[in-house]
């Protein structure tokens, strides 16, 4: 995979790897801050669909 600039966008000519720099570019632009609010949303709308089951807590006490 070749190397790519964050600073400008890459061309989308349709092949993986131009994909690829365009996921990568796209992921970079976001801050911690906007991945975790994505994670969560994408974590609610899961829960909400019944895609992903909420496992309880195991019971009894923790040991750490």
């Amino acid at each position: 995979m070749t190397e790519f600039d964050p600073r400008s966008i890459p061309e989308a000519w349709g092949s993986y790897e131009d994909a690829e720099k365009l996921r990568r570019w796209a992921f970079l632009r976001k801050t911690p801050a906007e991945r975790l609010a994505w994670m969560i949303e994408m974590l609610e709308i899961a829960y909400a669909t019944g895609a992903r089951q909420l496992v309880p807590p195991p019971e009894g006490p923790t040991t750490r």
